[in-house]
């Protein structure tokens, strides 16, 4: 038997592994097995925590299907709240994910929950399409522009983009962006997941950018059904820097589970 722990940032689920203890590879169809909601933990995503040099963590992230991601903002979250309660850092952190290195700022909100503002890499400021993006923030995020995305049937559009021609082979993630004078509101469908979850962290940065590019506001509050994030940035030759993702990082509960 091998422990875990359950984390979830606005939502966005993860069971949590410190690769330190497992040392064990998993095979994708294990973490499928173990992120399923009927006959395992549950999970949109599995993470492992493994020792690296030069960082203090190393993040490797599965989605629910077991299919790799190089980066997830909400997984990069709930990492570094998890490193932090494991005693691998403290307050600050510098860490490696999929596609390069990040920091955050870890404050404890009580004994289960904490408050986390994680680095996102620069991002490509792409040429608008109408109401339409592109949008790479760790991983691809196509941003559509509506007036209410709670109108929206996301699981339907969702799988018809993401397994259209365009995007059926590489897939894509797909978020749906209203803009209000002080708040953006998101829903996303995530691609390896292949449904609707509660909070994207790098989609809801995607759709940050977007509204940045539109309005020029470079700090926004974003609400997803998981709950409330905070995102903001620079903006200077078309790239989007010094990005930040801020929301509260919450562990659930702590098991063990059983490795063939």
């Amino acid at each position: 038997m091998k422990t875990f722990c359950k984390f979830h940032g606005t939502g966005n689920d993860f069971i949590m592994i410190d690769g330190r203890q497992w040392k064990k590879s998993l095979s994708p169809d294990f973490v499928t097995q173990l992120c399923d909601r009927h006959t395992g933990i549950g999970a949109d995503g599995l993470i492992i925590i493994n020792e690296i040099e030069g960082f203090d963590f190393e993040m490797i992230y599965f989605n629910s299907d077991g299919s790799l991601a190089k980066m997830c903002g909400n997984g990069a979250r709930c990492s570094a709240a998890f490193a932090y309660l494991s005693g691998i850092c403290g307050t600050t952190t510098t860490f490696l994910a999929g596609d390069g290195s990040h920091n955050a700022h870890i404050s404890e909100i009580s004994q289960s929950e904490w408050m986390v503002d994680v680095s996102i890499n620069d991002a490509e400021i792409p040429e608008l399409a109408g109401s339409t993006a592109e949008i790479n923030t760790g991983t691809s995020h196509l941003v559509i522009l509506t007036s209410d995305p709670s109108k929206t049937d996301v699981m339907a559009e969702g799988r018809k983009i993401r397994f259209s021609e365009k995007y059926a082979k590489e897939g894509i993630n797909i978020n749906w962006l209203s803009i209000s004078e002080n708040q953006l509101r998101v829903r996303t469908y995530e691609r390896g997941v292949e449904a609707e979850t509660l909070s994207c962290g790098t989609g809801v940065t995607a759709s940050a950018i977007f509204a940045a590019i539109h309005t020029g506001k470079l700090s926004w509050e974003v609400l997803t059904k998981g709950g409330l994030l905070w995102v903001s940035m620079n903006i200077a030759n078309n790239i989007a820097t010094n990005i930040r993702l801020k929301g509260p990082a919450k562990i659930a509960f702590k098991g063990e589970v059983f490795i063939p």
